[in-house]
């Protein structure tokens, strides 16, 4: 295969990228292999290659090599096949999958048809501490990653096929924009509260459209309130409302403006932060997050599998992206356990001496995205429906846990039932899911 063919954009990934490896990260034929750790960074990569034999620790080959650079890529690969043959081993290509510098090296790699895995920093930061010595550079980390590859603690590379792919990257986008609101939202109370603390006790939610309005027309401050003539106001607030609010809430408003105790020193700069905070919000909400969510039900309609996710209560379009953007290929996981552990809701272990050593938490490994999402709707579940109120009365009566901790049950229960459709293509039955 000539490195013009993969250049070429009708190029076509045919083959399978998980031969080597079975869904449990364990090599799928009894090869010897020949490691090659890779550090990368921005701009440079350390890598090394390590005898392949269990026992011998020697260094073939190190070096830092130019991240994207094709004529690097190509000596990594002629190296690779000019050392494994001495050994009759297969190279592999093992990454510290930190950050995005490591992906375009392994994709290149991947579809040249070569074996990759990867490891977290979390385990190449623990191997290097069992050294007596404490050294830290580019090759000595790649050769602590190979050295991580040989005790057989990394794990298959998986990056899923289109349009699971495209799913992840729309839906981990969606809830950054969906995040960033909150914390503008937060924000917004902060300074509203600075500024007219009586301002929030007139309206039932915090945000709303009348309140966005009066935001960034800067009439929550109390002195601009007192200088707004009450029609003009109450045409402001008719207007943002729909006709729902008027005159009623105008004279509330500018009575409030006029008993406030609240004289702030910045008064004219909180006013005009709250004007900028109300039109990022408003910017999002309306030019940002729809175009996504419409890519995100575009992408849920060009599924090559029959899913019916959306038969789960709460569980709508975003909600289905992420859980199959994180989820990837079913046949990536061997047991329900493993899908679990994939969404951090797996309990750690914590004993000594047949004690335990501490309190048990969460693992929290795994997707972080799809941990957040199916904990928000095993809250509602836990909120709004019979069913999730009754079982988490239960654990917290009959095991103890705190409501958090009932609420992560739920949510792993929730995410073994939507594995087990995807992995079926059953539908949902809401007796035998919460028997």
């Amino acid at each position: 295969m000539t490195f013009a063919r993969l250049l070429d954009p009708a190029f076509e990934d045919d083959h399978d990228p998980f031969r080597y490896y079975d869904p449990a990260g364990e090599p799928l034929e009894d090869r010897l292999y020949l490691p090659c750790g890779v550090d990368p960074h921005s701009k440079l990569c350390g890598v090394a290659f390590v005898h392949p034999l269990p026992h011998r620790q020697d260094v073939l080959v190190e070096r830092e090599i130019r991240n994207n650079s094709l004529e690097d890529v190509t000596w990594l690969i002629e190296t690779g096949r000019r050392l494994a043959p001495q050994f009759q081993a297969h190279p592999i290509y093992v990454f510290e999958a930190t950050g995005p510098f490591w992906k375009p090296y392994r994709n290149f790699l991947h579809q040249a048809g070569l074996a990759t895995a990867t490891i977290c920093g979390r385990q190449s930061h623990h191997a290097r501490g069992t050294g007596t010595r404490k050294t830290k550079n580019d090759l000595k980390d790649a050769y602590t990653i190979a050295k991580v590859f040989k005790q057989g603690e990394s794990h298959a590379s998986r990056i899923p096929p289109e349009p699971l792919a495209s799913l992840r990257e729309y839906t981990r986008l969606h809830l950054f924009f969906v995040e960033y609101s909150v914390a503008i939202q937060n924000r917004m109370y902060n300074l509203r509260y600075q500024l007219h603390p009586d301002f929030d006790r007139h309206f039932s939610q915090p945000v709303l459209p009348t309140t966005l309005a009066l935001m960034e027309e800067e009439l929550v401050y109390p002195e601009h309130l007192k200088a707004c003539s009450l029609d003009t106001l109450t045409q402001l607030i008719r207007q943002a409302s729909h006709g729902k609010l008027g005159a009623e809430l105008a004279q509330a408003l500018v009575q409030s403006a006029h008993t406030t105790f609240s004289v702030p020193t910045a008064g004219e700069a909180l006013s005009f932060n709250l004007r900028m905070l109300a039109q990022a919000y408003e910017q999002i909400h309306r030019l940002v997050l729809p175009p996504i969510r419409q890519r995100i039900e575009e992408g849920l309609t060009r599924l090559p599998f029959e899913q019916h996710l959306d038969e789960i209560p709460y569980f709508g379009p975003i909600v289905i992206g992420t859980f199959l953007g994180e989820l990837g290929l079913p046949t990536w996981f061997c047991t329900v356990d493993s899908i679990v552990a994939r969404f951090g809701f797996d309990p750690s272990v914590s004993e000594s001496a047949d004690k335990p050593s501490g309190a048990t938490h969460l693992t929290k490994r795994g997707t972080k995205y799809g941990r957040r999402i199916m904990w928000l709707v095993a809250r509602n579940r836990a909120e709004y429906t019979s069913e999730g109120q009754a079982l988490v009365r239960k654990e917290m009566e009959q095991n103890g846990l705190s409501y958090d901790g009932a609420i992560c049950v739920l949510a792993a229960r929730l995410v073994r039932i939507a594995f087990a459709m995807v992995r079926d293509g059953s539908h949902f039955d809401l007796k035998r899911a919460f028997a």
